[in-house]
């Protein structure tokens, strides 16, 4: 249901907001004083027309009424993501990420398979690193200079709507002058349609600089799925 109040006069002749205020409150057919008022008949028309998802020209298939626009398009599967890459522009989802990575990024990806870990090794310069997952799924390691204190590293998924998994990751560090001394971070991956630059605050694994190899962390991951029940 349509929760705004519209403008009508007291013989019930519509007009919009803005045109009322141009109309010094004033019906533009009758002359009378508007009533700020629910018209529930009106409602009901809008209400009852249906147009396509604005992300349809990326696949979703759905018509959807006014009322529903808003919720269905936070949680629509199509909504697309920027990619992460700089100066780049594309936008995507799940289910293209890896022609469009193959295409334009092939040096800058690094696929992985799921509860498999695997071994990065981070320039402690780069704001992030991507991750394609086997079912085309997008991943950023984020690098966070925290000086004094070290960097802060975390997982996020570039993703939209309400899927049917989760994922959560698992990061190990060792230190380069003792490798008895291992840092470890298990934590939920963060959502998001698209990273802007802000890093995750609720869970991050802080290495100190001494752990660096020279210019470089070398780090162990591991991201995991699982279904949503």
């Amino acid at each position: 249901m349509l929760n705004h109040i519209c403008p009508k006069c007291q013989n019930g002749h519509v007009a919009c907001f803005s045109c009322w205020s141009k109309l010094s409150n004033k019906c533009h057919i009758c002359s009378r004083d508007a009533k700020f008022a629910r018209n529930i008949a009106l409602e009901k028309i809008v209400e009852s027309i249906k147009s396509s998802c604005s992300y349809a020209k990326w696949g979703c298939c759905k018509f959807i009424n006014y009322a529903q626009r808003d919720a269905h398009e936070e949680a629509c599967l199509f909504a697309p993501s920027m990619c992460p890459i700089s100066n780049c522009g594309y936008r995507g989802f799940t289910g293209r990420w890896s022609g469009h990575f193959l295409t334009s990024h092939s040096s800058d990806v690094m696929r992985f398979n799921y509860s498999q870990p695997f071994e990065v090794n981070i320039e402690v310069s780069v704001p992030f690193l991507v991750f394609l997952g086997e079912d085309d799924r997008l991943f950023l390691l984020l690098n966070n200079n925290l000086t004094p204190f070290g960097h802060a590293f975390s997982v996020v998924c570039l993703r939209s709507g309400n899927l049917n998994w989760m994922f959560s990751y698992q990061i190990e560090a060792t230190s380069r002058k003792k490798p008895e001394n291992r840092l470890q971070l298990k934590a939920s991956v963060t959502n998001t349609r698209q990273w802007t630059g802000i890093y995750p605050s609720e869970a991050f694994l802080l290495v100190p600089f001494d752990f660096c190899h020279s210019s470089n962390i070398v780090l162990n991951i591991s991201i995991e799925r699982h279904a949503v029940v």
